[in-house]
């Protein structure tokens, strides 16, 4: 209907999906895949045999050494942070797949999980970032863009939040 604002058109029960959620929902499976990957990548490196994995650990340590860098991995705390990484990305990568799957019902609850969901990862990656890791700067980005979309007008009125 000419004249009526784009938030408004929003409220419509028939209302398409609009353009920023829809953006949420294919980055969060997108996050979604990359997650479970991961956790299957972390996954098929605690198969490695103990000798293995133990000789390749030296040669980092010898590497290390070479550099003036102390580092001391057995191969069990290496398994046991592939398996904290496992359950990090395979939890992660579960809920964006399950909450961008139900992001067109247009419920509240589906509005404030993903807004709460992506703030938490948000408050995760500014940590590791405040850390040192620099490289986490970029799935920040994705992650406060994300929350910018969901505030949208257009967004908060497709789930009756205006």
């Amino acid at each position: 209907m000419p004249g009526i604002e784009p938030h408004l058109e929003a409220l419509r029960p028939d209302a398409p999906m609009p353009g920023r959620v829809s953006t949420v929902r294919t980055l969060m499976f997108i996050g979604g895949v990359c997650g479970i990957l991961l956790a299957l990548l972390f996954g098929m490196g605690l198969a490695a045999p103990t000798e293995a994995m133990n000789e390749a650990l030296d040669e980092q340590a010898a590497l290390a050494a070479e550099q003036g860098v102390a580092w001391s991995v057995d191969a069990d705390l290496m398994r046991s942070l592939m398996v904290s990484m496992a359950l990090v990305t395979g939890v992660y990568g579960a809920l964006s797949t399950f909450l961008a799957s139900r992001l067109r019902n247009r419920t509240v609850g589906v509005f404030w999980g993903v807004v709460l969901f992506q703030g938490l990862a948000g408050l995760i990656l500014l940590w590791s970032l405040l850390s040192g890791e620099v490289l986490s700067i970029v799935p920040l980005g994705f992650a406060v863009t994300m929350i910018c979309f969901m505030w949208a007008k257009e967004s908060r009125a497709y789930y009756g939040l205006l």
